[in-house]
């Protein structure tokens, strides 16, 4: 059960209402795949999907947002952001700290541009919880759940929603550009559906699942969607098929009152998508300078989060970044492997605080980076570092969240908490917090059971 949760504000909300309705697979595919609310699948109509609760603006007025970067697969907090220089040569590690632009904090030597952003950044240094799957290890990440076992499985529809689900569920109307979006590929787990639960709807239904962008943004002739008109389609003649298919479904009356109601907005958002010249151009790549795309890193990882930077400034309010495969696994050969992938990921890091802050963009917009755990503070056999959820880091940027800091910290030996613990359920109320939607929100299930959308505290870091 989700108990009562500490806020700055101790206010009831509505909850969420869920209706029932059921429609076929052929009726949802003919709405188009081009949702604002991320339609992933023919079942969608079939669960109880959620309408809005009252969740207002921040108090200073303006929509916040979010880039969630999700190192998956673990990175190791004692070689990136939390290095124990005194420690025995087991466990400190390959890798020398650096003096960084915050006063008295020191990085990994392999994160040499994030220091120079240090003042900018809240780095958690307390973060636990007690799974250690990977497949576990995210799903409490991405919902604060505790309700699961600590092994391999799929997602299915009675999971818990991830945060992109969870604003789709909360918004009132369709604006134009999705509100959540995923890149560049779904988190996966093999098997037979490769759906690695958390990043979905879950108890909300498919409909509301974030919108997903796959492909290499750095890769030659980048296109991840077709949301051109055809030749000699204009905007007049879209608009007459969609209130003409309107109409004729009204006669046809297919579907309940409330869940007409959702049926219209995939439709309309579809609509919006093509017509709207914004995210569309957003997805264009070749709008950047070289310069900032260099910035960036001209990488999956550098090009993704260039991207995510320009969906914020459309107005998409949550930008999930994915990485493929548990790539940051690393029970062996630790330095070569991170020798390819920490300097792209510190390099766009970088480049994406910096530039948000640059343009004005970053006190309203809360990165984070972070893993599903950490690793071992002992180096093992295969020169690598082992799953270790008992203690690692988070990072923040932006949203409010004051930078130059550190909130908590870890034991000498990087193996446990010292100094106030942070669980992920924590890391979720702050973030939701910060976009404004108090963490008590009640959602409701497809049995209309209430479920309380964070039981974590909001940390005291703004």
């Amino acid at each position: 059960m989700r108990g009562l949760i500490t806020t700055p504000e101790s206010r009831p909300v509505p909850p969420i209402q869920l209706p029932t309705a059921a429609v076929g697979r052929r009726e949802l595919l003919r709405v188009g795949a081009l949702s604002i609310l991320g339609c992933a699948g023919g079942d969608a109509f079939g669960r109880r999907v959620a309408t809005a609760a009252t969740a207002g603006p921040p108090a200073d007025g303006w929509q916040r947002q979010c880039i969630f970067i999700l190192l998956q697969g673990g990175a190791s907090h004692i070689d990136l952001w939390d290095p124990k220089p005194r420690a025995v040569a087991e466990i400190r590690g390959p890798y020398r700290p650096i003096a960084t632009a915050a006063p008295g904090i020191e990085f990994g030597e392999l994160m040499e541009r994030s220091a120079t952003v240090a003042d900018k950044l809240c780095v958690i240094r307390s973060m636990t919880h007690k799974f250690s799957n990977h497949i576990a290890g995210t799903y409490i990440t991405l919902t604060g759940s505790n309700n699961q076992r600590d092994q391999d499985r799929e997602a299915h529809s009675d999971d818990f929603p991830g945060p992109g689900a969870v604003l789709n569920a909360l918004q009132t109307s369709a604006p134009g550009v999705p509100r959540s979006v995923s890149l560049p590929n779904w988190l996966s787990i093999p098997g037979p559906s490769n759906r690695m639960p958390g990043q979905y709807g879950g108890f909300l239904g498919a409909v509301h699942d974030p919108f997903i962008i796959e492909g290499d943004p750095n890769a030659a002739g980048y296109k991840p969607l077709a949301l051109t008109p055809p030749e000699g389609m204009t905007n007049d003649r879209l608009g007459n098929r969609l209130e003409l298919n309107r109409r004729l479904d009204g006669v046809a009356r297919l579907l309940e009152k409330d869940t007409r109601q959702q049926y219209d907005r995939l439709q309309q958002s579809a609509y919006d998508l093509v017509t709207d010249g914004r995210f569309r151009r957003a997805l264009d790549l070749s709008e950047e300078p070289a310069q900032v795309r260099e910035a960036y890193g001209r990488t999956k990882f550098g090009q993704s989060l260039l991207l995510a930077r320009r969906l914020v400034e459309v107005g998409v309010q949550f930008v999930a970044y994915n990485a493929f495969n548990q790539e940051w696994d690393t029970h062996g050969g630790l330095v070569g492997r991170y020798s390819q992938i920490v300097p792209p990921m510190d390099r766009a890091f970088a480049a994406l605080v910096a530039d948000l802050a640059d343009r004005g963009l970053l006190e309203r917009t809360l990165v984070v980076n972070t893993g599903e755990f950490g690793r071992t503070p002992g180096i093992n056999k295969d020169a690598g570092r082992d799953h270790w959820p008992n203690v690692y880091s988070t990072v923040l940027a932006g949203g409010g969240v004051r930078g130059g800091v550190v909130y908590g910290a870890s034991d000498s030996k990087g193996a446990e908490p010292a100094d106030r613990p942070v669980t992920p359920a924590d890391v979720l109320a702050t973030v939701y917090d910060r976009l404004g939607i108090p963490p008590n929100t009640e959602l409701r299930d497809r049995l209309n059971r209430p479920m309380q959308l964070s039981d974590g505290t909001v940390l005291d870091i703004c």
